[in-house]
């Protein structure tokens, strides 16, 4: 009775049986193999044919001619992509408060070319696309 007394106190303290630790190390060994198998299962699911998009993102220049940053501009331009690839209806929709980079984001965005690779039995379709473009101040020269 005395070794029973014992593991009960020892249990109450932190410790664990040699039962305890067994079981679980075992669930720790059948946990592993059952979520591989899950993600697994998940990527068998995957269309093997499915559609793919390739966009060609022209670098959005701010002119040199302009009046130069004092801080960083951001501008969220939207555009039209069509079937074709090409972009229409480019507009500003957030500003940078900055008409030159505003000017310099949508002539970007312009420029922009795409190529839709369609699902099996698909056809190309147009899409909208808005993209931030990011200006920053450029470097003093030193003197």
């Amino acid at each position: 009775m005395a070794a029973r007394d014992a593991h009960a106190v020892d249990s109450r303290d932190g410790c664990c049986s040699r039962t305890t630790t067994n079981m679980k190390t075992y669930s720790t060994y059948l946990a592993l193999p059952l979520a591989a198998s899950l993600l697994a299962g998940c990527a068998a699911f995957a269309p093997r044919d499915a559609a793919k998009l390739e966009c060609t993102m022209p670098v959005a220049a701010y002119p040199e001619n302009a009046k130069p940053l004092e801080r960083r501009a951001t501008v969220l331009v939207r555009a039209m992509i069509t079937a074709s690839g090409n972009a229409e209806n480019v507009t500003v929709t957030t500003s940078s408060r900055n008409a030159a980079a505003d000017r310099a984001a949508v002539d970007a965005m312009s420029r922009i070319a795409c190529s839709q690779t369609p699902a099996r039995g698909g056809e190309p379709y147009p899409f909208t696309l808005t993209r931030p473009f990011v200006f920053e101040p450029r470097a003093k020269a030193p003197r």
